[in-house]
């Protein structure tokens, strides 16, 4: 592979955008729009970014391509790692300095795999055997401490596997296979050494109970808290987001509706001590004053009298058509929920029991999932991630809602952006969020362009301010983007990376016009507080 230059090209200049959105520096890789897309996620230090390529020719031949950055996007190291014939990659996960990537040969649940671990400090690889995991039809995958995890489904019943790299041995976590159980998210603390299984499960009578069970990194079981009844016995819990334990505390936000029902009824938050002890809070549409502000004002005016007679009646209203919590954001004064609302018209939607936190119905962007559409996407799926599950249909997005809550659990503001129905085949989160907790930017792509909406303390300042991909050289210029291959994420502080394909036009040094195709990574710097309307200009 020919790399543009030694290897990339990274230009930096001022921006000519407007003052809250600005295109700080851009890192360049020679790809034709066929070939595969980089991954890119950030690191302690950076980011990295990394693709399997097919070798040229009438071989089955591919490399493991990686490269890293700082923070400035600036990268001398290009390297490429051999993969085994007819392997293809199906998933990875970021340990500290160490990559995994994991690949299979063929689809059959009862295919070979193996583990391809990369030092990120020395650029070493070394190839892991996989033997003896349980023939399963994976759903997650990630790497702790040294230690792989795998979670999937057999005979419909999930099932979680600890395979120790260092012994070579495998750990079935036991508390996990059964009947009507479902696991909503996997979540892994380096740090502590912990995996947290947040676990759904109908009794004999259909009634649903959250559990959730911490093992250490060898499958030890360390506490198991079940949520028994809920405050009415209508409700159940729909879904559930972990947050990182902190001074001994873990909380779970998600939202809860009707039993045998697609109503929601609002979102809850459960707080958990050192002791398994927990408790409970319900937050309705009475909580919410805001949530409607998507909404002109004659539409917002009418909805809430319709509502006010509701409850007037001792009704509790519902949240219609879906409202699902995406990610939770802790601050030193609490946790911020981020939630869509949104209309799925797939009749065979995402049933409530099916729901995986880290799946096509809400995932981290960072993150791929296991299963791919045609061999390793080119886009790796879809928005901001990927997803291969439910993507038959549309899901119309009507806003971003956002809730602030106290570590009390008390409202400290809420309030919600406009997304116009924006139309998306894949029922993942709609945008990307950057809070610290006074300022919130949110951020998405529509075709090729980024929309930007800010909150400062609740305050709605801007929403769905349009803006076009620029390049950071003024001398150059866009002949075209791959769309589909476009990803924007949130990196650290207020800084987003924007990710993709394009061609771009050029003079040479004699002055003739030339046209190169690159992968592209932008660094992106957001401030609100710059936004001047245009009517003070």
């Amino acid at each position: 592979m020919r790399i543009i230059l030694t290897l990339f090209i990274i230009f930096i200049a001022s921006s000519k955008t407007f003052p809250q959105l600005m295109y700080l520096e851009r890192i360049e890789v020679e790809s034709g729009y066929s070939d595969n897309d980089f991954m890119v996620i950030p690191r302690a230090d950076g980011l990295m970014a990394f693709r399997t390529q097919p070798e040229k020719g009438f071989n089955f031949k591919s490399t493991l391509q990686y490269f890293q950055a700082d923070f400035e996007l600036k990268s001398d190291i290009f390297k490429e790692i051999p993969i085994k014939e007819n392997y293809e990659l199906i998933s990875y996960d970021l340990e500290g300095d160490y990559f995994y990537a994991l690949f299979q040969r063929g689809t059959s649940l009862a295919s070979d795999r193996y583990l391809i671990e990369v030092n990120l400090i020395e650029d070493t690889a070394t190839e892991i055997a996989l033997e003896n995991i349980y023939t399963m039809e994976l759903k997650e995958f990630f790497v702790l401490n040294r230690n792989a995890v795998f979670m999937g489904t057999t005979d419909s019943r999930p099932i979680v596997q600890i395979f120790d790299m260092s012994a070579s041995n495998v750990i079935t976590v036991q508390g996990i296979y059964s009947k009507e159980t479902n696991i909503v998210q996997l979540r892994k603390d380096s740090e502590l050494g912990l995996l947290d299984i947040l676990v759904s499960r109908r009794d004999k009578f259909k009634m649903k109970q959250l559990s959730l069970i911490t093992f250490d990194e060898k499958g030890n079981k360390i506490r198991e808290v079940a949520i028994g009844r809920l405050k009415d016995p209508n409700w159940e819990l729909v879904e559930g987001i972990l947050t990182p334990i902190q001074n001994y505390q873990q909380s779970i936000f998600g939202t809860y509706g009707q039993r045998k029902r697609e109503a929601y009824q609002g979102i809850y938050q459960v707080d958990i001590n050192e002791f398994g002890e927990y408790s409970i809070r319900y937050f309705t549409l009475e909580d919410f004053p805001n949530f409607y502000n998507y909404l002109n004002e004659k539409q917002r005016i009418k909805k809430w009298q319709s509502l006010d007679r509701a409850i007037a009646k001792g009704k509790s209203p519902s949240i219609k058509p879906v409202l699902s919590s995406r990610e939770v954001h802790s601050t030193d004064q609490g946790f911020l929920v981020y939630s869509d609302n949104f209309l799925a018209t797939n009749p065979r939607y995402i049933q409530r029991d099916g729901v995986y936190a880290n799946d096509a119905y809400r995932f981290n962007p960072y993150r791929m999932n296991p299963f791919q559409y045609d061999g390793f996407p080119s886009n790796l799926g879809s928005r901001y991630g990927a997803s291969s599950l439910q993507t038959e249909g549309e899901y119309r997005f009507q806003s971003a809602y956002f809730l602030y809550l106290s570590k009390d659990g008390q409202v400290i503001w809420e309030n919600a952006f406009n997304l116009n129905n924006k139309v998306s085949f894949g029922p993942g989160k709609y945008g990307e969020v950057n809070f610290d907790g006074e300022k919130l930017h949110y951020m998405f792509l529509d075709g090729s362009e980024i929309y930007l909406s800010y909150l400062k303390n609740g305050e709605v300042i801007f929403e769905n301010l349009a803006f076009e991909i620029q390049l950071i050289n003024e001398k150059e210029r866009i002949k075209d983007t791959q769309e589909s291959s476009l990803t924007l994420s949130s990196w650290y502080m207020n800084y987003y990376l924007l990710s993709g394909k394009q061609r771009v036009r050029y003079q040479d040094e004699e002055g003739k016009e030339k046209v190169r195709d690159v992968f592209f990574i932008t660094k992106i710097k957001l401030d609100g507080d710059l936004y001047v309307p245009q009517d003070e200009f």
